[in-house]
């Protein structure tokens, strides 16, 4: 399987880690947390009674933010065990040459503004990888389900803003011919990610979490890029023509 990153992707403000030797890799479940993610908005929006499920669970009382994105994925992946069987290695190691240090913008898609941008090591290229699973053609409805909303929602935000046409536009038609498009890495600041993307079209939901944990569950706060002028972890598992 080939990963191809069609804009840099980030592990962390720290950089990417090293083994012993000092070689930088990208850990494998940076690969696995991103297909959980977009596994769990699409079970979500295809099973309403997964939907009704997670609902209750994020309108009751005292919820635990720690527990959150943890307790979800058990009540998608009980009932829906598609990656029972999926192995990804444990280090995908970079080439160094490809490790660069880079300004990244902390961009709000609201205001149009760069609020508290931070320096940090970035990597674009393409990589081999190991990537095994039974369940490919589920994973890869779950993967374009997701990333299609969630740039739908990228764009939206911006209405008229230049990148919107700039980026987000070609993005949108893209997506459609890639594999199996994902978003990896770190891509925004906002607390849980894309986990809870599916919820913030739902008005009490969207509402309570707001008033009780302050958080907007929209990515309105993304990473972007200056010279590339795109947003980060775009990338896409391909499988290799035999």
């Amino acid at each position: 399987m080939l990963l191809l990153s069609w804009t840099p992707f980030i592990f962390s403000r720290n950089g990417f880690p090293r083994d012993d030797n000092g070689n930088p890799f990208l850990p494998g479940n940076i690969i696995t947390d991103a297909i959980k993610t977009a596994v769990v908005f699409y079970y979500t929006k295809k099973d309403k009674e997964i939907e009704n499920k997670i609902k209750r669970y994020l309108l009751k009382e005292n919820l635990k933010p720690e527990e959150i994105v943890k307790d979800i994925r058990n009540i998608v992946f009980s009932k829906y065990p598609v990656l029972k069987n999926l192995k990804v290695q444990e280090k995908i190691y970079l080439n160094p040459e490809k490790v660069k240090q880079e300004y990244v913008e902390v961009f709000d898609l609201k205001q149009w503004i760069d609020i508290r941008g931070f320096k940090t090591e970035i990597y674009k290229d393409n990589l081999q990888i190991s990537f095994e699973t039974s369940n490919i053609e589920k994973i890869k409805s779950a993967c374009h389900s997701y990333t299609e909303a969630l740039a739908k929602i990228e764009h939206s935000m911006l209405k008229d803003h230049p990148l919107s046409s700039i980026f987000y536009e070609p993005l949108l038609n893209e997506l459609k011919n890639w594999d199996i498009p994902l978003r990896i890495g770190l891509w925004t600041e906002v607390r849980f990610g894309g986990n809870l993307l599916f919820f913030w079209r739902i008005k009490e939901v969207r509402e309570k979490l707001i008033k009780d944990l302050k958080i907007d569950i929209r990515p309105r706060y993304v990473l972007y890029f200056p010279k590339e002028k795109a947003t980060a972890g775009w990338s896409e598992l391909k499988r290799e023509k035999i």
